[in-house]
């Protein structure tokens, strides 16, 4: 195992506090790896003697795997794994402090949001306006920052919610009742121990001679308070992180750990490993001159011996549509594998334009760390309340909203209804029109779903499907379910729901959609081997691509309008730029467009202040205009060979050519070849005003709104 100098030294360097400052690419598990290798081969200690802690099982494991492959089946005897995993350990051993026996169990999710749905029915606390889900979330970062309920006044915490101090104190002692834990409690139940307990944190401070922790930077205040208490007199403790990668504050990481380690511990060391394996020198360049404008950081420059290679691309598109489309085709004409491509976006529902232009370009692709946008339970609930409007008799769409969000209509209610519906040879639609059984709630809320159908079925073809959907999402409460229950899983929910509203404007007809919808659901592209990854850029985080886009960069988006506001979110937003920048191998390929759909309306766009800190001599900007046609003749090596079929990118060493049409508007689009984000590529056979009737090349014959496609 071939190590650098600074690698080797990390490794070699086993007493006293050390921290590691490992960059993007730098080899950090190996370092790791080595160093416990180092550590039982140089008998310092036993296996046992040895705590290695990390994130992900997946990390433990790939980690203990190595390290077997050296020392053999020592490597059992480590004490290697998550910290939520070695805390259960340690709390398995001494339960009774803290009033629990040893078979304990730690509950999931749905039974920590039932669990508090009862304590919030106990204090007459509404669940309509409150979520448990929203307490749940407050009380899991409340544990993240090792705050109990009665240091909650205290703490300077914004509480937020009604009587949170006492249903986190009522939560606690439901679960101590049950012998149960949550996933938070394992941690904070050990500093419970470690508090109470003097001779048990001694015994675990003697036992662990060398504690090493990776991805320091990720820590939170619990697990930073936990790694203190165990840390003996010899301080034998070996940090690897990057505060440079630190961009998961908003569940309770806090870089402020890796940033005091020197004062933590007095006379640490500190080496950086900066030379970068992974990326191009252009790459590394662009990665650091953005960085750099962190003020909370340690400070390292990364370096490669790979050469420049090509230098960064920035695009700049006239919309959102056009953007995503470029980026298909940039795809299709690369000559990477598409296994070693990607789409890195700042938030879950941007990934919607470019997986239909993918579909639309017949690329094989998957979603990273989430599901495929029109597989997502709130998109396939939004579709199937637009397939009620549109048909009454679908009763696999009403069956699937009649009661979301919730208006009292059990399961056994909806069975009985469609036993009706069957008995009478009528729709299930028919059947809660006519139905004497429901009572009270249930038919309330069956009577507003009722009108809230055929007020939307009137609008039908008289307004435009943006407006329809964003009426009865509204309308019907289901937007504003998944908005009460303020988390982030819920945020990111309604900006699908949005995303998908905004969507609609391409269609003419809910016809139109609701065809296309089936053809998306019908898809079966699982188990792809070679597909385009599209993800997030915090699912992006340890990952890396030979040719990297990261679209979508202005202000607001990247970086969130909610970052520019808050304290420090503005630097988190920039660590997450680095992270996107240093994912790219070999091509990055960065874009923005000056509007975007959003909600449904037409936004104006401006840059994301990030591009002016990237080194402009190592940046090929260009603009892409509506009309523009392009002159293909590519430099050998990029990414933006000519293609079979047009392209909407110009070769950056090409200026624009732009074709003016002289035909009179009436008329500039009839017998022309164009392209439409979502249909491809097609011929206009007749125009009517505004709309066009387009023979598409994939997907038959439709018509669609003028504004929506370019001459191709």
């Amino acid at each position: 195992m071939t190590l650098n100098s600074p690698q080797l030294e990390a490794v070699n360097t086993t007493e006293g506090p050390l921290l590691v400052l490992a960059g993007a690419g730098t080899g950090k598990t190996k370092v790791l790896t080595s160093r416990v290798i180092n550590i039982v081969n140089s008998g310092l200690a036993s296996p046992y003697e040895i705590l290695a802690v990390t994130f992900t099982n997946k990390a433990a494991a790939e980690m203990k795997k190595r390290i077997s492959e050296v020392i053999g089946d020592q490597a059992n005897n480590l004490w290697m794994g998550t910290f939520h995993g070695v805390a259960a350990r340690i709390l398995r051993r001494h339960p009774e402090i803290v009033g629990l026996r040893q078979d304990f169990t730690i509950i999931d999710d749905d039974d920590q949001t039932r669990l508090l749905k009862t304590i919030l029915g106990d204090f007459n606390i509404d669940i309509k306006q409150f979520a448990p889900k929203a307490y749940l979330n407050r009380i899991s970062r409340l544990k993240d920052k090792a705050i109990s309920p009665s240091s909650l006044d205290s703490a300077g915490f914004e509480v937020g919610l009604p009587k949170l101090k006492e249903v986190y104190a009522m939560y606690q002692s439901r679960l101590k009742a049950m012998n149960a834990t949550d996933f938070g409690d394992l941690l904070a139940h050990n500093l419970e121990i470690f508090r109470a307990a003097p001779d048990v944190v001694s015994y675990y401070k003697d036992k662990f001679r060398y504690i090493l922790v990776d991805e320091y930077q990720d820590t939170n205040n619990s697990q930073y308070q936990w790694l203190l208490n165990l840390t003996n007199e010899q301080k034998n403790i070996c940090c690897v992180g990057d505060d440079d990668q630190s961009i998961y504050g908003w569940r309770g990481a806090n870089i402020a750990n890796i940033l005091r380690f020197e004062k933590d511990f007095a006379n640490a060391k500190v080496i950086r490993l900066e030379q970068n394996y992974r990326s191009t020198s252009n790459i590394l360049k662009a990665a650091d001159s953005v960085i750099s404008n962190n003020k909370e950081r340690h400070g390292k420059k990364l370096w490669t011996d790979k050469g420049n290679g090509e230098k960064i691309k920035l695009l700049t598109f006239p919309d959102d549509r056009m953007e995503a489309a470029a980026v298909a085709q940039a795809v299709r004409a690369n000559k990477y594998k598409l296994s070693e491509t990607a789409v890195l976006v700042r938030a879950g529902y941007q990934t919607r334009p470019f997986e239909e232009s993918f579909i639309h370009n017949s690329i094989p692709y998957k979603v990273i760390g989430g599901m495929k946008f029109y597989e997502r339970m709130e998109v396939r609930d939004a579709i199937a309340y637009l397939r009620i409007c549109a048909n009454p008799d679908d009763d696999l769409a009403l069956a699937r909203i009649i009661n979301v969000p919730k208006r009292g209509v059990g399961d056994t209610a909806v069975a009985s209804l469609r036993e009706q519906s069957k008995i009478e040879g009528i729709s299930l639609f028919l059947a809660i029109k006519k139905s004497e059984t429901l009572k009270g709630k249930a038919r309330e809320g069956i009577k507003s779903l009722i009108e809230i159908i055929e007020t939307t079925q009137k609008k039908i073809g008289t307004e435009n499907l943006s407006d329809i959907a964003k009426y009865v999402l509204t309308a019907s409460g289901y937007l504003s379910m998944w908005k009460s229950e303020n988390t982030l899983e819920s945020q990111g929910r309604v900006e699908n729901i949005e995303e998908f509203i905004s969507s609609l404007a391409d269609f003419s007809s809910m016809v139109e959609f609701l065809e296309y919808a089936s053809l998306i659901e019908a898809r079966d592209d699982k188990n792809l081997q070679d597909a385009v990854s599209v993800m997030t850029v915090h699912a992006a985080k340890g990952l890396e691509f030979d040719l990297v886009f990261v679209p979508g960069l202005e202000d607001g988006l990247f970086p969130s309008g909610k970052s520019i506001e808050e304290r420090n979110g503005l630097e988190e937003e920039r660590r997450l730029m680095y992270v996107a920048i240093t994912r790219a191998k070999k091509e990055l390929i960065l874009s923005h467009a000056k509007s975007r759909y959003i909600f449904g309306d037409v936004q104006m766009q401006m840059p994301s202040r990030f591009l002016k800190e990237l080194p402009q001599d190592d940046i090929e900007a260009e603009e892409v205009r509506f009309g523009s046609f392009y002159q293909q003749s590519p430099s050998k090596n990029s990414s933006f060979q000519q293609s079979s079929t047009p392209s909407h990118f110009q070769s950056p060493q090409q200026r624009f050519i732009s074709k003016t049409v002289s035909a009179s508007p009436k008329d500039e689009f009839a017998d022309k070849r164009v392209f439409h984000q979502k249909f491809g590529y097609g011929k206009v056979i007749s125009t009517d005003g505004d709309k066009l009737e387009i023979s598409f090349e994939k997907t038959g014959t439709k018509t669609v709104m003028k504004n929506f496609v370019t001459a191709g």
